[in-house]
């Protein structure tokens, strides 16, 4: 009875991991300005009327088409492939580039709205929720001295996300991803886009080392250190640009 009791135990346990190494992605994608969007996922619809934070769970495949159309009909429409990471959470967040034209880019979850799979149109925001997206907003655009003065193209960029991505292997991901990174300028959300390629932390540490020349905004390098994991890492790095600067 026992061994019986054990077994099933240990069944118990191995179907549990099982589900939780297949389980699904989330992205969520909201408006930093408020403004109601629809979301297309591979085609697909994923909120049933326009909403200003979508939350899209259970995503599986190594990259998925994502298209943005906006209410207002006078802000133009939005596509971009994104990478998946397994059983991660993805957030984007929607602002108005520096053409003018709204743009997609990646984010952590420090101010996404509550959850739920689909949002209400906001009403109101309070003072302290508007100074929080203000500074955000404005440092993701400061350019310190050293930085180089001509981003890559975000078409260019993201055939190059999917290239690397395609790769075997993190060693073989990370010789190309250094490549782009030093024959081409990036801004720090792109370097951070590539890093979140990569599987392990020695990898990442080396192409934020590796692509700090090359950085358009070096005074938001720390985007960049915020994906590595370990203190060892982050200190790492702090001391590699000290001695570069």
């Amino acid at each position: 009875m026992k061994n019986m009791l054990r077994t099933a135990m240990v069944l118990l346990a191995f179907f549990f991991s099982v589900k939780a190494m297949t389980q699904g992605s989330s992205l969520t994608i909201y408006s930093e300005k408020n403004e109601n969007f629809t979301v297309f996922l591979n085609g697909d619809k994923k909120n049933s009327k326009p909403a200003d934070h979508v939350k899209i769970e259970n995503l599986n495949g190594p990259s998925f088409k994502v298209r943005v159309v906006f209410q207002d009909v006078a802000i133009r429409e939005i596509e971009k492939t994104i990478m998946n990471h397994p059983s991660a959470e993805l957030f984007y967040v929607l602002r108005p580039g520096k053409k003018g034209d709204y743009v997609l880019e990646h984010t952590n979850s420090d101010y996404v709205p509550p959850a739920g799979t689909v949002s209400e149109p906001a009403k109101t925001t309070s003072q302290k929720e508007t100074k929080t997206v203000e500074t955000k907003s404005s440092s993701a655009t400061t350019k310190s001295s050293g930085g180089c003065n001509n981003p890559m193209n975000e078409g260019d960029f993201q055939a190059s996300t999917i290239a690397i991505s395609n790769a075997p292997f993190d060693g073989i991901k990370l010789s190309q991803a250094k490549k782009v990174a030093e024959s081409h300028c990036l801004e720090c959300r792109q370097i951070v886009e590539l890093m979140y390629i990569l599987s392990y932390e020695p990898s990442r540490l080396t192409l934020a080392k590796a692509a700090y020349k090359h950085c358009y905004d070096p005074g938001n390098y720390d985007q960049v250190k915020d994906v590595l994991n370990s203190t060892k890492s982050k200190d790492d790095l702090d001391k590699y640009i000290e001695s570069v600067k």
